[in-house]
């Protein structure tokens, strides 16, 4: 018996416990304090009845509702996406403009730059070259 069923089987003793005391209560409160079979009897047929007819109709209608509740949701989502896809829509055209100058300038920028940047890496290649000789084993 690993951890899941086991709080289960605790969660569900004390949901029957609190659910029991409840009960309790209020035939109390209803009979003026006497308790009589047939509230019992009352109590047990009724939930035999829920459990044998109730039941699957119940289930039922709370799937019904569950899936009602989820497509209200996809739609609410889908609703709010309505003004950011009009917003990209707006944007795609200025971006575009914007991508394609950055580009340009740094094509510029790499063709009037990439030979001076050459140069000054041979040179200081060169120079490290001149002070640091590489080592002969000898």
């Amino acid at each position: 018996m690993g951890w899941g069923k086991f709080a289960t089987f605790i969660g569900d003793l004390l949901f029957s416990v609190a659910a029991l005391a409840l009960l309790f209560r209020f035939f109390l409160r209803a009979n003026a304090l006497d308790l009589r079979f047939y509230i019992l009897w009352g109590s047990v047929l009724g939930l035999f009845l829920y459990m044998r007819v109730l039941s699957r109709a119940t289930l039922w209608l709370f799937f019904k509702l569950y899936l009602l509740i989820e497509n209200l949701v996809w739609l609410i989502l889908e609703g709010l996406k309505i003004p950011v896809k009009g917003i990209i829509l707006l944007m795609r055209p200025p971006y575009a403009f914007l991508r394609w100058f950055s580009l340009l300038v740094f094509r510029i920028v790499e063709t009037l730059l990439a030979e001076p940047v050459w140069r000054v890496r041979k040179k200081i290649l060169s120079l490290w070259d001149r002070l640091f000789p590489p080592r002969t084993n000898g």
